[in-house]
Parts: structure tokens; sequence; C-alpha cells
């Protein structure tokens, strides 16, 4: 939570009168949440408890999805008991207090090593899709679907929780995608990372990635590092593999980067069913029960195999029914099935079916006689279907399929019960992604259960990066060109290599490439192109003896010339009084800079100028280097002062040469 407040120590509080918090399962920055007991119904609930600075921000947005989502009455959406602004340890608190199913979650699952197969993540798949389905229809959206979120009843059916109360959070978290937390960009959108606006449809590719997971093990795309991660996922095709079975082609549009070609909740529902057409029937699920001692692995109960096997047609109920009611028996009015998969309709309970336990033992034997004898019959009768439609099967025909992207041409095969394999083939002609043929070949026919082996392309064969040292520009470009390269001409100094010729070339994605390795065909290579050295700063030399100015000018690269040595009255003897070009000013690496060295001050002695007149008094002082300067008095009377810059001076003492020597004569 906060700073202000420890969410440990909040355990044992009781929320608005009510819920009584019990343990501390998920604390974040924004919000913690516990596991509650509601002390006036007397079940375990979780309560969200947003931190004081959260619950100001957007606290009123998340109590209005909380009133959104309790207008929810479905099996599969965890329901929301209550929601307000309470004081909890003196801050004023946002909290959600929502259904617990005591089965545990996907995330729990998955901590223990247990994944999913195919067939039993479609169950899962379809009840988070009829969750999203309503939640989305109402504006809802979750934006934080992961694992964790997905739990299960005690019945194994799926409940979603966090519909709508996460998405404020999320908002704020996505304002700035570089700073959200791994866990978060684990199951995020393209349009998340690339912080563009995202919609319901993020919640679908969160789906994607969070099945994908439940089978594999692994989540596609993620790296070391936040950063890495979200770049992975942008204009990337979403990556499914032949160990998904007909699961592959409807998370493959599901996964899709772009959210307009992205499946909704609805049509991912119905293509899940879908797919169940070639699936074994799926084992029960091992969920994670709660009980008062604590949380046990227990396998969970048996889908019923009894519910009437359906068109997957018959999921539309998922985009139309509203029904929320539960029941002890199993609806057989809308049943949502396919062979020996069976979905459950939204008013199923996954239970068993209850059967009439009337006793008749004396009938027993004779019972037990008939039944022998029918599934004798039944035998015979079915195993003879089964051989006679193995033999006159003659296949179905191969279409065309080149072309096509992977995910199309898997769609469009699933209903012929193909297993399909992958293979990858370089390809100058045709896209990367999309098929190039097909083994057998198009036209031939297959089996039900044949293997069909997509070839598909890879892009056009690499190609060795050629060796450009020493060329100029264009050759560089045409070398480049004659590969099926692309050349990106740049420049930049070189102390070292000539003016115009290249100077290195990089594969910008593979920067350790050299010449002679492999790289795809149409890859731009960066090509820098020499600019010569770079241009030099001229130092400031003034004040510097010749031999530290000679040194210094050597380190950039720059030559010294010193011109003849001048007098300056502000520079001591030896020093560099000026220089040309001045500091600060650029030039060419082994540039002249030129110095002068200072003689130290020009001064000269005022002369004795004692009973001169005032002719031989100005002459005196042209003759030792100075000038007559302001004359006061009259000339033909006697010279009382000579003064320089308002100063007395006397015969003897040193002046600067040139300096103004003011005359003070006496009378007028």
């Amino acid at each position: 939570m906060s700073g202000a407040v420890d969410p440990l120590e909040l355990v044992g509080t009781t929320i608005d009168g009510r819920f009584r918090l019990e343990r501390l399962v998920s604390p974040s920055t924004q919000s913690s949440t516990y596991v509650a007991v509601d002390t006036r119904d007397r079940r375990s609930v979780h309560v969200r408890l947003f931190t004081p600075e959260t619950s100001m921000s957007i606290g009123d947005a998340v109590l209005e999805q909380a009133r959104l989502v309790a207008g929810i009455n479905h099996p599969t959406v965890a329901g929301v008991l209550s929601a307000d602004r309470v004081d909890v340890a003196g801050h004023r608190m946002v909290y959600v207090a929502s259904e617990r199913p005591l089965g545990g979650t996907l995330q729990d699952m998955l901590d223990r090593g247990r994944l999913l197969s195919p067939s039993q993540a479609v169950v899962v798949g379809v009840d988070v899709c009829r969750a999203l389905d309503r939640a989305h229809r109402r504006g809802i959206v979750h934006l934080d679907l992961r694992p964790s979120a997905i739990m299960f009843s005690e019945n194994q059916r799926v409940v979603v929780s966090d519909l709508g109360i996460a998405a404020p959070s999320a908002e704020v978290a996505w304002s700035v995608p570089s700073a959200v937390s791994p866990e978060r960009a684990r199951y995020a959108s393209p349009e998340q990372a690339e912080g563009q606006p995202f919609d319901e449809k993020t919640d679908v590719y969160a789906l994607a990635l969070v099945l994908v997971e439940a089978v594999t093990g692994s989540v596609p795309f993620v790296t070391d590092s936040v950063v890495a991660t979200l770049s992975s996922r942008i204009d990337r095709l979403f990556p499914v593999s032949a160990d998904l079975g007909a699961l592959a082609s409807v998370l493959e549009k599901a996964g899709r980067a772009r959210p307009e070609d992205r499946s909704s909740a609805a049509e991912m529902g119905r293509a899940l069913v879908q797919s169940a057409q070639s699936m074994a029937r799926p084992d029960s699920l091992p969920v994670v029960v709660s009980d008062a001692t604590g949380e046990i692995l227990v396998p969970s109960l048996e889908i019923d195999p009894t519910v009437d096997v359906a068109r997957p047609s018959e999921f539309a109920s998922m985009a139309t029914s509203e029904t929320a009611a539960s029941s002890s028996t199993v609806s057989r009015d809308i049943p949502t099935a396919v062979g020996d998969l069976v979905i459950k309709s939204d008013t199923e309970v996954l239970g068993p079916v209850e059967t009439d336990e009337t006793d008749d033992t004396d009938d027993q034997p004779r019972v037990a006689r008939w039944i022998l004898a029918a599934t004798a019959a039944l035998v015979l009768v079915v195993g003879g279907f089964f051989a006679y439609r193995f033999i006159t099967d003659s296949g179905r025909e191969i279409p065309i399929l080149a072309n096509l992207t992977e995910g199309q041409a898997t769609n469009s095969i699933t209903e012929y019960g193909w297993d399909i394999e992958r293979v990858e083939e370089f390809s100058e002609d045709v896209e990367t992604g999309r098929v190039i043929r097909t083994e057998p070949p198009a036209g031939d026919s297959l089996k039900s259960s044949g293997v069909l082996t997509l070839v598909v392309s890879s892009g056009p064969p690499p190609v060795p990066l050629p060796d450009l040292a020493n060329l100029d520009s264009v050759s560089a470009v045409t070398a480049l060109g004659n590969v099926g390269l692309q050349a990106n001409v740049l420049e930049e100094p070189s102390e070292d290599v000539v003016k115009g010729l290249v100077v290195r070339w990089v594969v910008a994605e593979q920067p350790n490439l050299a010449a002679g390795d492999d790289v795809i065909k149409g890859t731009t290579i960066d090509v820098y192109v020499s600019q010569g050295p770079a241009p030099r700063i001229v130092p400031d030399l003034k004040g510097q003896t010749l031999e530290s100015a000679t040194a210094k000018l050597a380190e950039a690269r720059l030559v010294i010339k010193r011109l003849d040595d001048q007098f300056f009255i502000d520079v001591p003897a030896g020093e560099i009084g000026s220089q040309v070009p001045a500091a600060g000013e650029q030039v060419e690496r082994d540039s002249e800079i030129s110095v002068v060295v200072s003689k130290g001050p020009d001064v000269v002695a005022i002369p004795v100028v004692r009973r001169l007149n005032f002719e031989q008094v100005k002459q005196a002082l042209v003759d030792a280097g100075l000038v007559v300067g302001n004359v006061t008095g009259n000339t033909n009377g006697v010279l009382v002062a000579l003064a320089y810059n308002g100063q007395i001076v006397t015969p003897g003492q040193l002046l600067p040469r040139g300096a103004a020597v003011d005359l003070a004569y006496f009378g007028r």
C-alpha cells in the first residue's frame, strides 16, 4: 500500500463493520487484496483495499466500475458484494468486496507445474470468453487479465475476478509503459506496449497469452526486462505450435498485433467450441480447494458425459443469453458441446447427473444379463461402424493453401480432422509467414487423422554481409545492392579513414555481425562514410609558456607557429601574449596556431626637463618615446610639474612607451 499504511498491519481489521481481513494475498503500490470473512453472511470473500493516494485519485472511477460489475449476474463473473469509501487506520480508503470461489486460480495450478491439455484449455477459455463478452457488451473491460484473475469454483466452473475493478489502476499504470511492473508487462497487448489507446481487444490478446502459457508453460515474447518484453510484442506474429493442435488457429487470430484484426470475446468463444471437434474429451482440472486447514490440491468433479452433443453454432448463446441462474440438474435446453468435449451451457452446474436410485433387487440378475447382451451388441455395431468408416474413408481433397497466412490456412482446414505439422523453408517469392505449399500437395486426397504438412516461408535465404572496407559510398551501395541488401548511408568523423571512404557498416538489430556473416535478404545496412578528422576546438594559450602551449596543441594534433616576440604591458616576459586563431574557434586537424611570446612591458624613463623651455621640453619627451599630453598655464613661465594619468611623475620614472605626459606651467 503506501508508506503511511502497512498492509500487513491491517490483518484482523474489520472493514465497513462487516469484512474482517484474515490474510494478505497480493500487495501492490496501488492496492492490496485480502482473504476476508463476511461476518454477516458467514462466508469467505476477497477484499481489495486501495491506498489513500489511489483512493483519492481514482477512487470514484473504481466505485463506478464496481457498481457496473454488480449489475452482471452470471456464474463466470465474480460478483461484487459491496464497495464504498471507509476510514481505515486513520485514512480514507476505497474498498471492493467480491465473491471468492474456493477452487483456487489458474496461477495456483501453474505454480504446481500442472499444465492444461488443449481440450482443458478450451473449457477454461470458453468460460473466460463468456465472462468477457458479458462485460464488454456493458462497456466494462479488465485490462489486467492474468492467470491469477481466473479462479475456479469447487465444481470446476471458471470465475473471472477484478473485471472492471482493475481497469482504472491499469489505465494509470499504462500512462508510462516503460514503468509498468514485469508481471503487468507479461500479459500486455501490442497497443499497450506502444502506448496507444486500448480497449476490450486487449483482454482478448491477454487471454490468448494466458491459454498458451496454460498449455506450454511459457508466455510468448517474455524476456528479462520490461522494455524488451514490450518491444518484442510490437508488430509480431503470434507464435503458435503444433502442440496446440486445433487451438492454434483460434489463438493466432486472438493474438494478432492489430486490434481490428483480432477476435472479439464472443468470436473467440465460438472458435474455441469449433476447435473442440478434433479434440479428445478433457480430463478434470486439478483445482486447488481451500478448506479450514489450508489449501489442498484435489481432483475436481468429472465433466458430465451425458449432455447432448450440439453444433458449434449453438455457442451463439454466449452472445445473447443473459441467464445467470444456477440449477442442481444439468440444463438440456441450450447445451454447448462438440464431440466428446462438453462445453457447459450458461445455466449448467458442473456436477453429476442425478440418477434413479430405486432398489429392485429381485430383477438384478435379469437386468445384468440384458445389460451384458446389449453391451456386446453395441460393441459389434460400433466396431462395425468404425471399421466400415475406415474402409470407406476416401479422404478429403487438399485445398490450395499457397500464399495464405499460416493462421488462415489452419482455420480453413480445421474441420477436416487432419493433424497439422509445420516446417519452415526459405523463399524468394513468398512473404514470410505465408504457406509455400503443402505436403501432400493441393489436389491430393487425405484421410481423416492424416498428417498435412504446411511448408511456411521464413523469407528469402540469408546472404553473406559483404566487406565494404576502403570503398567509397557509391561502391558500397552497389556492393550491397548486388546481394539484395539495402544501404542507409551516414557520415561520421574518422581520424584514420580518408574522407569519402567507408569507416564501418552495421546491422542495427545485430550490431555484432561482421563481413561474411549471414543476414536476411532485404536487410538495411547502416554504412558510415568518413568525413575526415573531426574539427578541433582551438584552446586558450594566453599566459602559457611556449613549451606548455606546444604540448597542449600536440594533444589535439595541432601545430604551433611562433611569430616575433613583442612587448605586452600585462603579460610577463616568456609567456604567450596573443594567438591566431582565437581560443574557441574550430579548425581542421593539423592546422597551425600562431602565437606571440611576450618580451614583457615596453617602458621608457622620463627625461630631465629642468630649465628647458616649452619647445625643448616637448622635444625631450618625444625623444624619450613619450608624447605630450595636456598643457596648462603659461608656457613662457616656469614648468611646475609633469603628470601621467593624474599622478605626478618625476625624471627617471618608468612609463609605458608612448604614454602621454601632461605639463603644468605657472601663470596664465
